[in-house]
């Protein structure tokens, strides 16, 4: 549920903060020498422990600005993404939706679900629609030994490539999760992680009217939106209604939705 992972989210923030916050105090309130060296290197590695927090568990979040989380603000474009499928029916009923309203997206598709639907995948690049991989079956990969987290990457590029669709080497880590070994091998690889600006929260299955609620401050010039086509068979009637609604706000508030290497200039 929504309140439980934003709750966790605040306590390990929280945590981590207190890691260079504690010290910190401790070299402010004075002491031996030894006492303010000790709360010095404390501080360094709290902040140390927060950075590396903050990769693994923020989409977007990186130092050196190498994982994209929006595009230009110029333009008035923005991207819509949607994760996890492809999802039969569902899927499709996005693509009609795109194609009514003239708008493109991209689609992280899981392994798996190429494999079980190659033909909605092929669909999908057809309608002019990017494809990325989502891993194969959407284990995070900072819970996961790097070995497997690797043949988790490896394996869902392939089967994304096996469809027959060509190879535009973009990557989502499932719940945006992400570790630098994770991201040394996708930059190896050549494999372009992708973030989002904003997630609705869409698979708790809220009502359309609150998915759309929650999407329409980001409607707007330079945002990636977040939402999920889903699993294999999840329902996700929910989602293609407030859709719907999403890409009428952008036509009235000329806003254009393309792909995310339209929105980068990839």
């Amino acid at each position: 549920m929504k309140w439980r992972r934003v709750l966790r989210g605040y306590l390990r923030a929280s945590f981590h903060v207190a890691l260079v916050v504690l010290p910190l105090w401790g070299l402010v309130a004075g002491g031996s020498l030894a006492v303010r060296i000790a709360s010095a290197a404390g501080a360094l590695l709290g902040l140390g422990l927060l950075v590396r927090a903050a990769f693994i568990y923020i989409a977007g979040f990186d130092l050196l600005m190498r994982v994209p989380w929006r595009g230009p603000a110029r333009g008035r474009r923005m991207a819509i993404t949607f994760d996890d499928g492809p999802n039969g029916a569902h899927t499709s009923e996005v693509l009609r939706l795109l194609d009514t309203y003239d708008a493109k997206a991209t689609f992280f598709v899981i392994g798996q679900n190429a494999e079980h639907d190659p033909a909605l995948v092929r669909e999908i690049e057809a309608r002019g629609h990017a494809v990325g991989s989502h891993t194969y079956s959407h284990v995070k990969l900072n819970e996961v030994p790097r070995a497997t987290a690797v043949d988790e990457i490896e394996r869902g590029h392939q089967a994304l490539l096996a469809t027959g669709v060509a190879d535009s080497r973009l990557f989502r880590a499932p719940h945006g999760q992400k570790t630098f070994s994770v991201f040394r091998h996708l930059r190896r690889r050549g494999l372009r992680l992708v973030a989002w600006t904003a997630g609705v929260f869409d698979t708790d299955c809220p009502r359309a009217e609150i998915i759309l609620e929650r999407s329409r401050r980001w409607v707007r010039p330079g945002s990636i939106l977040l939402l999920h086509d889903g699993k294999r068979g999840h329902e996700r009637g929910a989602m293609t209604e407030a859709l719907e609604g999403i890409l009428r706000l952008a036509r009235e508030r000329g806003v254009a939705l393309v792909t995310v290497p339209e929105l980068l200039g990839w």
